[in-house]
Parts: C-alpha cells; sequence; structure tokens
C-alpha cells in the first residue's frame, strides 16, 4: 500500500489529559494533498515549487484550476 503525496512532513499529535497535560499517546498528523483545503493550495502553489504539480492536478481534479488566474495572482471561487 502506497501513502500519498505529503506536502510537508507527518508530525504527532499528542493527546492531553483533563488537567491539559500531555500524555503518551499521540495519533499521526499527514499533511497530504487531498486533504488540504483549496485555498491552502491556492497559497502553496506559490511558495512551493518542488510540489506545484502535484497541487496542480488535485486543483485540477477539484475543478479549480486556471492557468491565467495563477498567472495574474487571483484566487479561484468555489
Amino acid at each position: 500500500m502506497n501513502m500519498p503525496s505529503k506536502i510537508k512532513p507527518s508530525t504527532k499529535e499528542y493527546k492531553r489529559d483533563r488537567n491539559n497535560r500531555m500524555t503518551n499517546q499521540f495519533t499521526w498528523k499527514h499533511y497530504t494533498v487531498s486533504g488540504t483545503s483549496t485555498e491552502d493550495l491556492q497559497k502553496l502553489y506559490k511558495t512551493l515549487p518542488r510540489k506545484r504539480n502535484i497541487i496542480e492536478k488535485e486543483l485540477v481534479k477539484r475543478g479549480c484550476w486556471d492557468r491565467d488566474i495563477y498567472n495574474k495572482n487571483k484566487a479561484c471561487d468555489l
């Protein structure tokens, strides 16, 4: 089973008890392209040149990709 492409490395999120202290229990937080909002992907498109191809593919899949919009620095309204 292959892991989907990630925007940034996965992190551990530790659970807290009722006194707001961290416990030894944690869950993994994965930053995948499909789990990221459209607005965040549009912001990351300019700042992550190595990830532009997978971000562009995801925006095309969501129906929010127009090359002219990104050349003029406008946002897609969805």
